[in-house]
Formats: structure tokens, sequence, C-alpha cells
């Protein structure tokens, strides 16, 4: 059945337990790079959790390359503090020209206009001083040593003679011209980098090789670990990422006969707790799932392909399609306690969520609708759900105890889960 169709089996937990055990894990350059943004503690999590895999552990040369050619850029502003000040200071700018044309519009009094102007300055003042204060010009010391930089220790102590070697000049320009054909040809991986300039669209292809050469060596499966969620890597569903491209698969399995698998970061480290036993945290998962929505954010917008859709008013089909769709990946009780709330007039009791979620009565529900609010705000920033759309999941409170006795849904949401998406609406 599945023969000459790899890339559509779903992984088993043992495939995932073989390929932590006695396969090769191959970090992408995102995945170094990110452990900057990380919050400590996520970031050393995740370092523990590339220490305990040993010499499964492998980087091709290319992701080192770019790890040191982009570092510096990154530690200049890990968290994008300075570019969120520069956006403020455009908004403030055309703030301060809406209100001077709307003075003069209602030929409002000279005094008035300026005590609302400087109402406005000392606001933006305000949450750019606060944004300033969270900027982190701590990173900015280890551009120029690297011996101070917490990061570059580990990772020298965990990739220590598991970095593949560099193509040879001749190879190199081989797979340079061949990366460039597959990137006009679109085929996979790295197309999507095709505006790049120069060679640099063929890096992708360069880091592929790479793995190919040393799978082969290696006749072991591969783990292919990205925070990249493009469709020149990744089979799509609904816009999430569900397993490499059928291409990639192939490819594999012909030039190095293994198997190739692929996951994001937070993946790892879940899969690390549940088939390697290590203990990893809520908060660190929620941390670089974080971080790793943000990047898909970034290249969602850098993304020359993804044409801008026209706004429809309220709950759609569609969106709630795609919320749910993105829920029952990353938060599959969130997404049936929606289902069932919309089979139950738009509501349904904290016993029911216990119920259908197998909670234990010590659990709490605090933050429940927390992993709900971040995907649609996700949403929301593409343009795919308005800002004002009510709350997809709410929660209802007591008015005595103050505790939730169960979470509803609008009314307009009940409604519409009843018929199908509109296909003509997706997430991309």
């Amino acid at each position: 059945m599945f023969d000459g169709f790899e890339a559509y089996r779903t992984p088993s937990v043992e495939d995932y337990r073989r390929v932590l055990t006695a396969g090769m894990v191959v970090p992408d350059t995102n995945v170094l790079l990110n452990l900057y943004r990380y919050h400590p503690d996520a970031r050393d999590n995740l370092l523990d959790v590339l220490t305990g895999l040993g010499e499964r552990v492998w980087a091709p040369h290319q992701v080192i390359a770019e790890f040191w050619t982009q570092r510096n850029n990154v530690l200049r502003d890990p968290r994008g503090t300075t570019a969120t000040r520069n956006d403020l200071e455009k908004l403030r700018g055309q703030a301060d020209q809406v209100i001077r044309t709307w003075a003069n519009r209602l030929s409002l009094d000279s005094v008035e206009a300026a005590d609302l102007r400087k109402a406005l300055t000392a606001g933006f003042d305000h949450v750019s001083e606060q944004i300033a204060a969270a900027h982190d010009r701590g990173m900015a010391r280890y551009s120029t040593d690297s011996n101070l930089d917490p990061v570059v220790k580990r990772l020298a102590t965990i990739l220590t003679g598991r970095v593949g070697p560099e193509l040879s000049p001749a190879e190199h320009q081989e797979v340079l011209q061949e990366g460039l054909r597959r990137v006009e040809q679109r085929i996979p991986p790295g197309y999507k980098d095709g505006t790049k300039k120069g060679t640099a669209p063929a890096g992708d292809y360069v880091l592929w090789k790479q793995i190919q050469v040393e799978a082969k060596a290696r006749r072991c499966p591969v783990l292919f670990v990205t925070g990249d969620v493009k469709e020149d890597w990744w089979r799509l569903e609904q816009g999430l990422p569900i397993g490499p491209r059928p291409e990639l698969v192939r490819e594999l399995l012909d030039t190095a006969e293994c198997a190739l698998f692929m996951v994001r970061p937070d993946e790892l480290l879940r899969l690390a707790g549940e088939v390697l036993s290590v203990e990893v945290p809520a908060a660190a998962l929620a941390d670089v799932g974080r971080v790793q929505q943000l990047q898909q954010e970034r290249d969602d917008r850098d993304d020359p392909d993804d044409e801008p859709e026209e706004q429809e008013p309220g709950w759609t089909a569609g969106a709630i399609d795609a919320v749910l769709g993105r829920l029952r990946e990353e938060a599959a009780v969130q997404a049936r306690a929606i289902e069932r709330a919309a089979a139950s007039d738009g509501f349904i009791s904290r016993d029911e969520v216990y119920r259908i979620a197998g909670y234990g009565a010590d659990r709490s529900l605090r933050g429940f609708t927390r992993p709900v609010r971040r995907i649609v705000a996700y949403f929301q920033g593409r343009g795919r759900i308005p800002l004002d759309a009510e709350p997809l999941l709410d929660a209802v409170y007591d008015d005595q105890s103050g505790q939730a006795i169960g979470f509803q849904i609008p009314a307009s949401v009940t409604a519409l889960l009843g018929s199908p998406a509109d296909p003509a609406v997706d997430e991309n």
C-alpha cells in the first residue's frame, strides 16, 4: 500500500523511537539561531535534549556556515525589540497626522489640538520606553567575544566531531548550479528562497545534498528538525505541516536508501518527553512554540506568493475550519471542547471538559483558552479573522466562587459548525 508512497504513512511512536535512538538527527540553521530568542530555561531544555541525543546529532557544514553568517544579525536584536520600536515610530507619525487632519477639519482650537497631540506623544513615549527596557543588550557583547556566548559554548560541546565536511570546490559549484536550476523549476527544497540574491537561493539544496551524502554513509533514518514551515520542505494540509514533501522522501530513499522524518523544535521536545523519557516543562514547549509562531508569521509576510485576501466580517466557516485544523495539531482537547460546545447549544461544562480530556481531579483549567486565543490571534494577524471577532472560546465563571463552570462559543460559530467550511477559503 505504501510502496512508492512512503511520505503518506504517518510515523508511529516506534518510528520516532528508532530515529532518535539509532538514526541521525539534523538541526536546521533556524533551530540553532532561535536558541537566542528563547527564554533561557527553554533554551537550556532544548540544548539538554540535543546533548542527550549524543552521537545521533549531526550538523551539515552548510548549517554551521549559515549560523556564523547570520548570528551577529540575530544578536543585534534577538527578540525584535528594535524593529518593534521602529514600527511604533512610524505609527506615531501616522497618528499625529490623523489628529492634525481631524483638528483642521473641525477647526479645533489650537490649544485643544496641541493638548491632544501632546497626550498622544506622551503615550507613545511611555510605550517606547517600556519596550526599550525589555531589550536584551547583553547579547550584543557575544558578537565580539564568542567565549562569553552561552549558546556557542553549549553547541561547541554538543557538535564537536559531529559537523559534516565541506564539499570540494568543484562539487560545491556543481551543487550550487543544480540548486539554482531546481529553484527555477520549483523543485524542493529551497525554491521559496528564489527572491534571494546571488547563489543564496541554492543554500537549502546544498544542505539537503550534504544530508544525503551523510545518510548514505551511515545507512540510517534521518530526522530533520526545522522551524521552517514553507511548502518547499513540508507537505501541508490546511496550511499545517504534516510531513516532509513526498519528493524529498523519495529522493533520500533513492540516493541513500534511508527514511526521512521531519519535526519542528517543539515537536522534538515533545518526542523527547514521550520517547526518551526526558522531562520537558510545559513552559519550555510554550516558549519554543511562541518563537516558532513568530518565525512562521515572518515567513508569511515575506512570501511573495502569499496574496492578501479580502476579509469577511465576523466568523466564517473557512476561518473556523482553519483554526480548528491548527488546534487539532497543537491543542486537541480545546478543539474537541469547541466541537462539543457546538453540539450543545454553544456551551460545554467544566465536568465535560475533564471527561473528554481525561484530566485528573487535581488538574487546573487555568489558561485553558490560551492556545485558542494564540491561534486566533495568528490568523487575525494575517487578515483571515477580523480583529473584532467574538472570542472563539470563552470561560464562564460562577459569580460566587469565581471558578470556571464551563466554556462557551459564539452563537454564530455554533451555527456555522453545522455547515461545511467554505472550500474557497483556506489558511494560506
